[in-house]
C-alpha cells in the first residue's frame, strides 16, 4: 500500500528545493535535474501549486518558479492534501460514499483514531522542518 504516492513525493522534493533558494527564481530544469525528476511531470505539479497560490510563477528570459509563501507556513499535510485530496484512512470515513456498514464495523473507531493521527503529525511539520532536516543531512555528510 502506498500511502505517499510518487507525484507528492516529487512535489514535497521540489518545494523543500525551492525552499531552499528564498527569494530566488528557479528554473524548473534546475529543479527537475537536481531532484530527478522528469520535467514534463514536475512542470504539471508546480503548475498545480501555482493555482493554490503555495508557488508563484516567473516569466521571461530569467522565469521559473519561486515559493509564494513562507516556508514555515507550509505544511506537509497542506502539500499531501493538495496532491492526493483529503486524508481518508479508509474509504468508510469519506462520508457520503461511505461504507454501509459504518455503523456496526468494529475497525471504525481505529480507523478514525489512525487518520487523526495521520493529520496532526503531517500537520505538525512544515517545509522550513524539512529544510531544516535536508541541510542537519548535508552537515552530517560534510562532517562524517
Amino acid at each position: 500500500m502506498e500511502i505517499i504516492r510518487r507525484q507528492t513525493d516529487y512535489a514535497l522534493r521540489a518545494l523543500v528545493y525551492l525552499a531552499t533558494r528564498p527569494g530566488l527564481v528557479v528554473n524548473a530544469g534546475e529543479i527537475a535535474a537536481n531532484e530527478d525528476i522528469p520535467l514534463d511531470f514536475l512542470l504539471k505539479i508546480l503548475q498545480k501549486f501555482v493555482k493554490t497560490g503555495l508557488v508563484a510563477s516567473h516569466r521571461g528570459a530569467q522565469g521559473g518558479f519561486s515559493l509564494a509563501k513562507d516556508p514555515a507556513e507550509i505544511t506537509v499535510l497542506e502539500i499531501v492534501e493538495n496532491m492526493q485530496g483529503k486524508i481518508a484512512m479508509n474509504r468508510c470515513l469519506l462520508g457520503k460514499d461511505g461504507c454501509p456498514n459504518g455503523p456496526r464495523c468494529p475497525l471504525k473507531k481505529s480507523w478514525i483514531a489512525l487518520e487523526e493521527k495521520l493529520v496532526n503529525y503531517l500537520a505538525g511539520i512544515t517545509l522550513q522542518d524539512l529544510v531544516q532536516e535536508q541541510r542537519n543531512i548535508q552537515k552530517d555528510q560534510v562532517s562524517g
